[in-house]
C-alpha cells in the first residue's frame, strides 16, 4: 500500500486543482489522472481559450458536449508536493464538463518514475 500523493497543476502560474497521478503507461513514462478542479466554473472553456489565444493544437473541440482534447500545453505545469516542478514533455487536457477532466504527462524518466511514482513502476516491473 502506498501513501498517495497529490500533485498540484498550474496554468499561467495560477492554480486550477490537482491530481493523484492515478494511472500509468509505465514503460512509455506516461502518467495520467483526474483532475480536481479548485474554483473553476467551466474547465472547457479555461482550456479551449487558452489553447486559441497561446496556439495549442486543440486535437478534437465539441461545442455541443463540452469535450476537449489537446496536444501538450507549454504553461500547465505540475508540481510535486515539495513544490518541485515535474520534468517532462509536459500535460495534455482531455475530458468533457459533465464528466471529467484528465491530464496526462508524458516523458517521465525510468529514474523519476522509480522515484517519484514508485508504485505505478513496481505494479508494473514488480518490487526489487
Amino acid at each position: 500500500m502506498h501513501l498517495r500523493k497529490t500533485y498540484r497543476i498550474e496554468l499561467n502560474g495560477v492554480k486550477i486543482g490537482t491530481t493523484d497521478f492515478e494511472f500509468a503507461d509505465t514503460p512509455m513514462g506516461v502518467i495520467h489522472g483526474k483532475i480536481n478542479f479548485e474554483n473553476l466554473e467551466s474547465p472547457y472553456e479555461l482550456f479551449k481559450s487558452h489553447c486559441k489565444k497561446h496556439n495549442v493544437v486543440i486535437n478534437q473541440d465539441n461545442k455541443e458536449f463540452k469535450f476537449i482534447d489537446t496536444q501538450v500545453i507549454p504553461e500547465l505545469k505540475v508540481y510535486l508536493e515539495n513544490g518541485t516542478e515535474l520534468n517532462g514533455w509536459g500535460g495534455a487536457i482531455t475530458g468533457m464538463e459533465k464528466d471529467d477532466f484528465e491530464i496526462q504527462f508524458g516523458g517521465i524518466t525510468s529514474e523519476l518514475m522509480q522515484k517519484e511514482f514508485k508504485h505505478h513502476y513496481d505494479k508494473y516491473y514488480g518490487t526489487e
